[in-house]
């Protein structure tokens, strides 16, 4: 008997911890499946979850400000990287041609509305230079080309920059009204009093571009120097008191720029590739662009402030003094060194 008990009590003892701890698995099994998901339409909902936390917009102003910033960076540096061959420069002869064979295209006359009115090329819209061009960014195509005009070709050129890194297909009419278009043969076959408009249709563009489109034009209207145009006589001065104040850049070509510059300039040949040079210049002053005829230039100076650059144009280029435009229509001194 004394035997039997202690079997009994070591049996019972047995019996309670295989019951507890077949207990306690069952409830830690249960707390588990609690835990997780129950189905795998929440587990998908889960994932989804996360990748959306993972993807949403920069949580703060300055983290939205440098996003804004890259934006407008790469469009201003694929500017040049990725020109084509005609530079966004069309002749007016070549134009005329393509309006005879009716080819798709929609041609953009930024000069002023009394201008516009007393006669432009067929089938134009009027968007005068200035804020008007950013508050018509999102009407104008981005699905055909187009071919914009000013009186010079100068501010045009501007414009046609501008539009490009909006992501529309642009190209300049060089010399503009009155010094190309107005100056070809036949032309007035070519002119219309018509009133046109822009299309209803609406195209998107970058917000951070929009945006930098914007403040361009209003600067540019405002600015001391209209439409970002420098005078000659105002260079002359500074590079006569050999004035350190301003960086001055000349984008003709090598062999040109050898054979005689403005003082103290340096060079950077226009075309494919030159924005890596371009992004090298300085920034704690300002950029005063020159080229031949002033067209070139005005399309740098649009992408060295779209990369934050207080740059301007020189009013006529280098010119000629046949032409008694630019720095040499007045005249100035030039250098070899």
């Amino acid at each position: 008997m004394k035997k039997i008990l202690p079997v009994i009590l070591t049996a019972a003892l047995l019996g309670s911890t295989i019951t507890g701890c077949a207990t306690k698995t069952v409830s830690e099994t249960t707390a588990a499946q609690t835990a997780a998901p129950t189905t795998a339409a929440e587990t998908k909902a889960e994932a989804e979850t996360e990748a959306e936390a993972e993807t949403e917009a920069p949580e703060t102003e300055a983290e939205t400000e440098a996003a804004a910033t890259d934006s407008v960076t790469e469009a201003a540096m694929s500017y040049f990287a990725d020109f084509p061959e005609d530079r966004h420069m069309i002749n007016v002869a070549d134009l005329f041609a393509k309006m005879d064979a009716e080819e798709d295209m929609l041609i953009i006359d930024i000069r002023q509305p009394d201008a516009y009115a007393e006669g432009h090329l067929k089938g134009a819209v009027n968007i005068p230079y200035g804020p008007a061009i950013a508050e018509n960014l999102e009407k104008i195509p981005d699905d055909v080309m187009l071919y914009i005009n000013c009186y010079s070709g100068q501010t045009s050129s501007q414009a046609v920059a501008l539009l490009a890194m909006a992501g529309k297909y642009t190209t300049n009419i060089q010399s503009g009204y009155n010094n190309g278009i107005s100056k070809a043969e036949n032309f007035e076959n070519y002119i219309e009093t018509t009133e046109n408009v822009l299309p209803d249709e609406t195209y998107e563009v970058d917000e951070a571009i929009a945006a930098a489109i914007a403040d361009y034009f209003a600067e540019a209207t405002s600015n001391t120097f209209s439409s970002f145009n420098f005078p000659v006589d105002a260079l002359g001065e500074l590079v006569e008191a050999e004035s350190e104040d301003y960086t001055i850049l000349s984008i003709r070509q090598a062999k040109d720029f050898d054979e005689g510059h403005i003082a103290g300039a340096v060079n950077i040949p226009f075309g494919k590739g030159m924005q890596e040079q371009l992004a090298q210049l300085p920034k704690d002053k300002p950029v005063v662009v020159y080229c031949y005829t002033g067209q070139t230039a005005s399309q740098t100076l649009a992408v060295l402030r779209m990369l934050g650059y207080e740059a301007y144009n020189l009013a006529g280029g280098m010119g000629s003094a046949e032409t008694g435009a630019g720095w040499l229509g007045k005249g100035l001194p030039t250098v070899t060194d």
